[in-house]
């Protein structure tokens, strides 16, 4: 093993191990410490070592790193321009939350579903070992499952997230057996690998939450907390399981993924149009998310570097932009409750400073000039129009009714007359400094884009190499294959 291997191997470990170490301190010392300084210390330390990892990976040649035992290509740990990029974003989200959560929300057991959360994901996006991905989906599944029945009124938001992820587990599970009997990344594939390929599709479909498979999404922002929800649905870990077992099939791009993004497409035109009509911020952040995370789904099938490299931009942009409205609106609700949008409520006059965060965070995952969201929107948008027309008619369809609905949100909860005598909801400092973070990260790599594109680049030549590697070389002339 060679010094840049063991460094990132030392890396995945410490950021999986660090939130699971977290967790049984706060189970251990219970109540005589709050819950909230090891979360965030166990989180900075997976941030650290993610950075770390990302720039070890960086400065080698750029190709993936395989530890442990191998299945159908892919590594126990797997760490790839893929792992590099959401490694660190998965752990600046987790960060952001554990600062903003409110303290009546970091009881301890809260806390430590919290950090085993966090340590699932880390551990699904550094392998690409198919047997695992299947085990590391029940395993999250279950977390988040026990985590929205012990909401306050989260029984019929588990229900329902419960039959759907039973669903889309065993047509993981079944799909993933088939296409290891029958592997589609090699020559030859028969029917039994293409069902396989096509119950993962479907399982993908499920988890994403698009359309018709999508009621779960909503209900979860509205039934589950905003940590359980943020914390399920921004690192996108079914985008990522269809970039490692539907990418770099022997034909190509999979007939399969290729029908998931179409269905994502409708999907993000429709979250984004139904977003326009929610009646609270909960169900304006879960439509929101909806629309956006089937936007990175749908640019995976792209065949041009330029669109596969804006899906990867949206995947970190309009994770952060809407972890930051999520934030701002579960803040919100620890003063005043749940929010309604459906009248004016003058919220400015007593929340100036989280309504300038909603502002900007909702202006930075719409495309603004100067966010990050700016240049994924172009490098999106110019790689569909390219490709496909309709798929990029639907991406500006997409864009314009999620700042409809963004813009009404922000006039319906801060604007109108203020009420007299109302109290003040100042900004707390640590609510200030996550939110500050997410947005200079926004608006950094927005002005000086030219480091990020160039390592989304490299990523996205990756993802079209292993296609290329697979595709069937062509036949001298007048030989037949």
């Amino acid at each position: 093993m060679t010094p840049p291997e063991a460094i990132m191997l030392g890396c995945v470990s410490l950021c999986i191990a660090a939130p699971l170490v977290a967790a049984a301190a706060v189970r251990l010392l219970g109540e005589r410490i709050s819950p909230r300084l090891p979360a965030a210390t166990a989180i900075g330390v997976s941030l650290a070592a993610a950075c770390g990892l990302a720039a070890v990976w960086h400065s080698t040649a750029g190709r993936p790193f395989l530890f442990g035992p191998r299945l159908a290509g892919g590594g126990l740990v797997h760490v790839d321009g893929l792992t590099a990029l959401l490694l660190p974003y998965v752990a600046i989200v987790d960060l952001a939350i554990v600062l903003v959560a409110p303290r009546r929300a970091l009881a301890t057991a809260g806390v430590s579903r919290l950090l085993i959360g966090a340590a699932i994901t880390m551990a699904t996006m550094t392998t690409a070992h198919p047997a695992a991905l299947v085990v590391l989906w029940g395993v999250s599944i279950l977390s988040t499952w026990l985590a929205v029945r012990s909401t306050l009124g989260g029984r019929p938001a588990a229900r329902l997230y419960g039959l759907a992820m039973t669903a889309a587990l065993a047509c993981m599970a079944l799909g993933t057996a088939l296409m290891l009997a029958d592997p589609p990344w090699i020559g030859g594939c028969g029917s039994v690998g293409a069902t396989g390929g096509w119950l993962v599709a479907i399982a993908v479909m499920i988890r994403k939450g698009i359309v018709p498979f999508h009621s779960w999404y909503p209900a979860l922002f509205s039934g589950a907390s905003l940590a359980t929800a943020l914390v399920v649905t921004m690192p996108q870990v079914a985008t990522y399981t269809a970039v490692r077992l539907l990418v770099g099939h022997a034909d190509g791009v999979a007939t399969e993924l290729i029908v998931v993004s179409q269905a994502a497409l409708v999907t993000a035109a429709y979250g984004a149009a139904l977003a326009v009509v929610q009646r609270s911020a909960r169900g304006l952040v879960g439509t929101l998310a909806m629309s956006q995370s089937a936007m990175v789904l749908a640019g995976l099938s792209g065949t041009l570097p330029m669109e596969l490299c804006g899906a990867l931009a949206v995947w970190v942009s309009s994770g952060l932009a809407l972890t930051g409205i999520g934030l701002v609106v579960w803040a919100l609700e620890s003063r005043a409750g749940r929010i309604p949008i459906d009248f004016l409520q003058g919220r400015f006059a007593d929340a100036p400073a989280l309504a300038a965060f909603f502002l900007l965070f909702g202006l930075a995952s719409l495309g603004f000039p100067g966010t990050l969201s700016f240049v994924a929107d172009d490098l999106i948008i110019s790689g569909s129009l390219d490709e496909q027309l309709h798929a990029g008619i639907l991406v500006i369809v997409a864009t314009m009714f999620a700042g409809i609905a963004v813009i009404r949100g922000w006039f319906h909860v801060f604007g109108g007359p203020g009420t007299p005598d109302a109290p003040q909801h100042v900004i707390l400092p640590r609510e200030r400094v996550a939110l500050s973070i997410l947005l200079a990260i926004l608006i950094g790599l927005g002005l000086y884009p030219g480091p990020f594109v160039a390592s989304l680049e490299r990523v996205a030549a990756s993802l079209l190499a292993v296609r290329e590697h697979h595709l069937p070389s062509p036949s001298p002339e007048g030989v037949p294959p």
